[in-house]
């Protein structure tokens, strides 16, 4: 005599028909051979709307985390976003009646789509740094594409003479760790870098200097009397041009104020409302 658990969709469709058709539960339990609980069963399952397919989809041991072991499992990362998964093991396991093993850890956190990734690299943000940033995008969320090309965007930043960010990815075999081609070459206080400075606009291109040391407010002030000037003369030559930088100490020192005031007739001042400017224009550029 079979169990319900092992009828096939044929045979629960006999069981629902006879007793659709009036027939007795003794009648369809000898036709289909099965128990007389098993007939009513089925027949209420039906009856319910919860009637199930045949179970040789469901074959094999049940996973080892349920729909709410994962909803834990996602708490736990979220609560620690740099727990390791051994770590993770061990928050699972504390109190369970069953344990699983890391790699079953590794498989659930896959299918999740919580895989291990790089941080993402951004400036430190206070709430002044965003709340500027809200306000600068508000204040010129209207522009149209023929307002943004008047303006002349500039901007410094550095470039390591020798990459050693440890990024770069290789394939190789095991025997290959020392090959020349699969070694990437460090130097004494990471080999150095440059400041470059420059500026560029919808129309054209401007100077690209190479900064020494440091920028500071002298410094920049010879930038603009040297490079952005002239620039916007030639290029704005309407006098509609709009010179947009940074909130950097350098930019916003008093002297620099002066040189400005001293060129209003030629180029305007349009500040980022930012303490930090993270879209390194110069460095797109490059």
């Amino acid at each position: 005599m079979q169990k319900r658990s092992d009828f096939s969709d044929f045979q629960k469709g006999m069981i629902i028909g006879f007793q659709a058709k009036g027939g007795s539960i003794s009648e369809t339990a000898e036709f289909v051979n099965c128990s007389r609980a098993a007939v009513v069963k089925v027949y209420r399952a039906w009856q319910n709307g919860t009637v199930q397919n045949q179970r040789r989809g469901k074959c094999g041991a049940p996973r080892a985390i349920d729909d709410r072991g994962e909803r834990r499992l996602r708490r736990c990362v979220r609560a620690d976003r740099r727990a390791t998964v051994e770590q993770l093991t061990t928050k699972m396991n504390q109190g369970a009646t069953k344990s699983v093993s890391q790699s079953t850890i590794q498989r659930t956190l896959l299918r999740l789509g919580l895989r291990s990734r790089r941080l993402v690299r951004a400036p430190m943000l206070t709430a002044v740094h965003r709340r500027r940033r809200l306000e600068f995008a508000r204040q010129y969320s209207s522009w149209t594409s023929t307002e943004w090309r008047q303006v002349a965007f500039s901007d410094e930043s550095r470039f390591m003479l020798h990459r050693t960010d440890g990024r770069w990815r290789i394939r190789r075999e095991t025997s290959e760790r020392n090959h020349p081609a699969t070694i990437a070459g460090t130097v004494q206080a990471g080999g150095g870098s440059i400041m470059v400075w420059g500026m560029f606009s919808w129309h054209s291109l401007g100077s690209l200097i190479i900064v020494e040391g440091t920028m500071d407010q002298y410094k920049y002030a010879s930038v603009l009397a040297d490079h952005v000037h002239p620039y916007m003369r030639i290029v704005f030559p309407q006098d509609d041009g709009i010179f947009q930088q940074d909130n950097a100490r350098c930019h916003t020192a008093a002297s620099v104020s002066v040189s400005h005031i001293e060129f209003c007739s030629v180029s305007c001042v349009e500040r980022y409302a930012l303490e930090e400017d993270d879209a390194h224009c110069v460095f797109s550029l490059s």
